[in-house]
């Protein structure tokens, strides 16, 4: 008898299971992004991995490429990370009120090896990647 209890017992077990994976598991990715257009660089540091909607500036002519700026002098580069293009439809966004969401990302620039002279370092940004951002105008 207890044969018979441990195998229902394993297939409740089993079914339970593929329904989770079925369902998309813990990381469900029909979550709705987070707006972290008022976030403190503390708070988009605790956003990193989440989809982040941002609400700000494009402009295509950033240090890192193109960028939405936003909150107190907040940046958020869109970097691409394979053959990505920036068409004729975001120099039509230059200037323009945005809204950008992706997952976000944070580049740790490495620290520089002592030297006699001075020598600049890049600094740290959060970005999301250009390929998988989706950027669309906000009427103003």
């Amino acid at each position: 008898m207890a044969g018979r209890i441990s195998k229902g017992l394993r297939a409740v077990t089993f079914v339970a299971m593929a329904i989770v994976v079925v369902a998309g598991g813990c990381h469900h990715s029909r979550s709705r992004p987070v707006d972290g257009t008022e976030a403190s660089d503390e708070e988009l540091h605790a956003l990193i991995g989440r989809q982040v909607t941002i609400r700000g500036t494009f402009s295509l002519w950033g240090k890192f490429g193109a960028f939405v700026s936003f909150g107190h002098q907040q940046v958020i580069y869109l970097v691409p990370k394979g053959s990505f293009t920036w068409g004729e439809q975001y120099s039509e966004m230059e200037g323009k009120l945005v809204a950008a969401t992706g997952t976000l990302c944070f580049y740790l620039s490495p620290n520089v090896k002592p030297t006699g002279r001075a020598v600049a370092r890049a600094p740290d940004y959060f970005y999301f990647e250009a390929e998988t951002a989706q950027l669309r105008l906000i009427s103003q």
